[in-house]
């Protein structure tokens, strides 16, 4: 850094060839060595930014939805990130989200096994799920469950639907997606709501 006093030009400011000038509050004017902002492009830079970008522009819909499901107003930004991580395939710039690897939810509250969703009929989707205890986790846990519409991207949580000691439960989903292509997760909450686990993907339904 140097200083420029100049009796003949006065203050000066701005880029000056290789330099920038800029005039302190004592009314000293001071030198700096330009140095220009990287923002470098290499191919696995652009690959990277392409990806993240693909990643925001496909959650963005959600991102209610995570407020919820990650119990935390920045939701959105665990939910990129792990989808980021995990749940992108395809090559650049063809990427494109494979929603059986996406995760909606994330805890230290166990999780079920023998999880099965089927249209019961119409749009009624009949979940059930093990209930050995001791193996199963809290019988008094809240089940919470998933769906999102693969043609609108409109995704519903139904929360709290059933405990995890009934082992069964019908959800009833909106007529106007008779026929739509349906993903379906489920994930499961304390008794007092201070924690989940993490969300598991169960299946793509025909309505």
């Amino acid at each position: 850094m140097s200083k420029y006093i100049s009796t003949t030009f006065g203050s000066i400011s701005g880029r000056h060839g290789t330099a920038v000038a800029a005039v302190q509050k004592d009314g000293t004017t001071v030198l700096r060595v330009f140095n220009p902002p990287s923002n470098p492009r290499t191919e696995a830079q652009t690959v990277q930014r392409a990806k993240f970008a693909m990643v925001n522009q496909e959650l963005s819909v959600m991102s209610k939805l995570f407020q919820s499901t990650f119990r935390n107003n920045r939701g959105i930004n665990k939910a990129v990130s792990l989808a980021f991580r995990e749940a992108v395939t395809g090559d650049y710039p063809n990427f494109r989200i494979d929603y059986s690897k996406l995760t909606l939810a994330s805890g230290n509250v166990q999780s079920a096994d023998l999880i099965n969703m089927i249209v019961a009929t119409g749009t009624t989707i009949n979940v059930t799920w093990d209930t050995t205890e001791g193996i199963q986790g809290n019988i008094a846990d809240g089940v919470n469950l998933v769906f999102m519409n693969t043609t609108s991207k409109i995704t519903l949580l139904k929360e709290v639907v059933a405990m995890r000691s009934e082992g069964r439960v019908d959800v009833e989903l909106p007529s106007a997606w008779a026929g739509a292509a349906v993903h379906c997760w489920i994930y499961f909450t304390a008794p007092d709501m201070s924690a989940t686990s993490k969300s598991q993907y169960v299946s793509l339904l025909q309505l």
